[in-house]
């Protein structure tokens, strides 16, 4: 038996350990009805010497529903707080996103509207390769070093620069010679 009453003594203690509030705010109450019942068998007169006995267990009960309730807000605002860290660092990584995106299409628009006013845009990703040898060329140069080769060839219509192996001007559509 006796074991019984410890087994039961212990659990009682980690329960009143882990819902600290709800078993004070128990025995708080417990306190006021018996001090309520006190004052209302005594008669009016001997329950004004028991008033502030009960008035300080509703104002303990009230304290301790408001601990309570910081505790979580608290805790809540834990909660937030990595729900904005880990927003930010979203928010972080789509940015960069769209940095590179901007800056592909930036590149895509300079491309095309060079095109649009006539202007050479030479390709910034890698360098031009002469089509006949293969070898890496100067940007802006006209003829390979290695081979001597044209690297751009201008249409007969319009003297826009081509490269050398283009069948049709991309400005005009007029045919280009093909160079022997």
């Amino acid at each position: 038996m006796k074991r019984l009453f410890l087994k039961i003594g212990k659990a009682f203690m980690r329960f009143a350990l882990r819902h600290w509030a709800g078993t004070l705010i128990v025995i708080l109450l417990l306190l006021a009805a018996l001090t309520g019942f006190q004052m209302w068998r005594l008669g009016p007169v001997m329950a004004l010497s028991l008033f502030p006995q009960f008035v300080i267990c509703l104002i303990l009960i009230a304290g301790v529903i408001g601990i309570r309730r910081m505790m979580k807000a608290l805790s809540a605002k834990n909660v937030v707080e990595s729900g904005v860290a880990q927003g930010r660092t979203v928010l972080k990584s789509t940015a960069e996103e769209a940095k590179e995106t901007l800056a592909a299409l930036s590149a895509d628009m300079k491309r095309d509207l060079g095109r649009l006013v006539g202007a050479q845009v030479a390709p910034t990703a890698a360098p031009q390769r002469c089509p006949s040898c293969g070898r890496p060329s100067q940007p802006g140069a006209k003829f390979c070093e290695g081979c001597g080769a044209p690297l751009l060839v201008t249409c007969p219509r319009c003297a826009r620069a081509l490269r050398p192996e283009a069948r049709f001007c991309d400005a005009c559509g007029a045919p280009v010679r093909a160079r022997a």
